[in-house]
């Protein structure tokens, strides 16, 4: 191979050192930031020539070696229980995942999604065979709903730097997390919907106990409690699938109610419906509300522009990580980060004021 042929060596720090002047010490203190945390001090007209010899010979910081000088590798992992891809769950979680990815990039760390873990059933594990398989990142965002909750208090037990995006309770562990508030969402929309006029409104409530919805509970009661004897505020305990909604309509219909909110947009496009089975139109004869955008499958009945809370998933996806970041920054404090995050609407097409009001 002719000399010329030859690759060019790859500038190292002391390349940089001999073109600035200065020494190695202060090569690396403007690399890794002049912080002072190596005993070094730059001014800034010393580290502006540093820079310009960076520049000069084109010196890139070799990364294994200063994520072993900061004691961490510079990657932020992203788990989740349940598959967030294909397309179909993307349509919910990739607000979530863009947040995070906006955020990490701020932190100018890399992203890894753990995806390849499973339990013999094929269930996905963080704790496969014992060992906790997120540890080859320095902290992970937590994201699904089908979590095992005993890993979950396994982590926080194990003090890995962990943020769930939502909220979550677990006993004897205190989980640091990112959540919308929907308590306070809710009862915005009630109130919103008794303005328009409406004195009877049926909330169709499965029988999910999952923090979210126990958020929607007491905005829901809040609501009830704020309006008083005024509106009749009731609930329909009804299985969340299409036939059994379809069964209560008629009877929510027949009592006189005329405004119906549920707890996420598919079940809200159940009632719609149901409502133009029965003849009626959507809002004129009924409104109807939704309590989240959330669907579990594309729904196959006419796509209805459900009046609707929104959630924050891009904030909250950011949100987590900067938590997350402030438990790598304070590993002695091991107090729980938590946040929450208020909601948005759309206003959609499904919610007016009732005949007469």
């Amino acid at each position: 191979m002719k000399a010329s042929e030859r690759p060019k060596k790859r500038p190292t720090q002391a390349d940089v050192a001999r073109l600035a002047s200065v020494s190695p010490a202060v090569v690396s203190a403007v690399v890794n930031g002049r912080d002072g945390s190596n005993g070094v001090r730059v001014g800034d007209a010393t580290a502006a020539r540093v820079e310009e010899a960076i520049r000069q010979l084109g010196y890139v910081p070799n990364v294994a070696a200063r994520s072993l000088a900061r004691g961490r590798n510079g990657i932020i992992g992203v788990f989740t229980y349940e598959a967030l891809f294909p397309m179909q769950a993307m349509s919910y979680y990739h607000p979530f995942l863009v947040g995070v990815e906006e955020a990490v990039e701020a932190l100018d760390c890399h992203l890894l999604l753990f995806t390849g873990s499973h339990t013999d059933d094929r269930r996905r594990s963080i704790y496969k065979n014992g060992t906790n398989s997120l540890q080859v990142a320095d902290g992970s965002v937590l994201i699904g709903q089908s979590e095992d909750r005993d890993e979950l208090a396994a982590l926080v037990r194990d003090g890995y730097p962990a943020v769930f995006i939502g909220r979550r309770d677990l006993p004897g562990a205190e989980v640091s997390y990112a959540a919308a508030d929907y308590a306070t969402a809710t009862r915005l929309l009630v109130e919103r919907v008794a303005g328009l006029g409406h004195r009877r409104i049926a909330r169709l409530r499965g029988g999910s106990n999952h923090e979210s919805i126990l958020d929607r509970d007491a905005g829901f009661a809040a609501a009830r409690e704020l309006l008083g004897d005024g509106v009749d505020t009731t609930e329909v305990f009804v299985p969340p699938r299409a036939e059994s909604i379809a069964a209560v309509v008629p009877g929510l219909v027949e009592q006189g109610y005329t405004c119906v909110v549920t707890d996420d947009r598919e079940r809200a496009g159940d009632v719609c419906a149901a409502a133009t089975a029965l003849g009626l139109s959507v809002p004129r004869d009924l409104s109807v509300a939704a309590l989240s955008e959330y669907e579990y499958v594309d729904n196959t009945v006419e796509r209805w522009d459900i009046t609707t809370i929104t959630t924050p998933g891009r904030e909250m996806g950011a949100a987590a990580v900067r938590l997350l970041a402030d438990l790598l920054d304070n590993p002695a404090d091991r107090t729980p980060r938590r946040v929450v995050i208020g909601c948005g609407f759309h206003p959609g097409a499904t919610l007016t004021a009732p005949q007469g009001a």
